[in-house]
């Protein structure tokens, strides 16, 4: 099932796509097959929160782990992972100033995260300051020939041996692209296989690659949950998670 999460589009400076959605944003929940597949954009979050709260006790990294949620919108997806009880420091950067606004606005899950306007060339950031860069549902709202660059941004300000996570729409299932193109904040969308992402991944400098699928089930069923990791292998589900490490030399 496709969703929105964050607005990382280059846009004219002091203007970004998704400043007109922001008041009230509802990641494009009044698409009728989204709303009945779940009860709002916080059930989409949340799955892809457990997967990440489960892939780093996985890995082994402890609760100090530092994470950044590039192109995070309203915080949608960094409220899920406070939610899922992800016990490390989070952070956070959009181009929509009228997304960070609504995101501290509707902020509920303790201490905030530290928000960042990003300008449209580079992360706001130093060099190497976080273990952990997600990009959720964000890469398909970047202009093709503009992803290479900000793929190498993701690289520049991990840690070695750090994660860049890519949680995107799968264009290989049909229900999903089937919403995207019936939704307005994905108007401009283009989306990326599991391929291009992992290619994406290696040409920026990142090794150890792996995909994996979610969101087999419509995420209102959460009985269905038990079922997700089992069909990870299977490259049909509604979205996929692309993950490359930044060597450790």
């Amino acid at each position: 099932m496709a969703e929105r999460a964050s607005s990382a589009r280059t846009q004219p400076e002091h203007t970004a796509e998704f400043d007109q959605f922001a008041a009230g944003y509802n990641a494009g929940m009044d698409n009728f097959v989204k709303h009945l597949a779940a009860s709002g954009a916080d059930d989409f979050a949340e799955i892809r929160a457990e997967w990440l709260v489960h892939y780093v006790k996985a890995i082994g990294n402890g609760a100090g782990t530092s994470l950044l949620d590039f192109g995070c919108g309203s915080a949608t997806f960094l409220k899920a992972l406070r939610r899922a009880r992800y016990g490390g420091t989070l952070a956070g950067c959009d181009v929509s100033n009228g997304m960070l606004e609504e995101a501290r606005r509707t902020w509920t899950e303790g201490a905030p995260p530290h928000l960042s306007l990003q300008p449209h060339d580079r992360l706001p950031y130093p060099l190497q300051c976080f273990d952990l860069a997600v990009a959720s549902a964000v890469f398909h709202h970047i202009p093709p020939a503009e992803r290479g660059r900000w793929y190498g941004e993701l690289y520049r300000v991990l840690r070695p041996g750090g994660r860049c996570i890519i949680f995107e729409h799968n264009p290989w299932n049909p229900v999903t692209r089937w919403v995207v193109s019936r939704t307005p904040i994905d108007a401009n969308a283009v989306l990326l296989s599991q391929r291009e992402a992992g290619a994406a991944l290696r040409d920026a400098g990142f090794e150890t690659i792996s995909t994996s699928s979610i969101i087999f089930f419509p995420p209102r069923f959460k009985f269905f949950r038990p079922w997700e990791r089992r069909l990870a292998w299977l490259p049909l589900g509604g979205q996929y998670v692309a993950v490359g490490r930044r060597p450790l030399a």
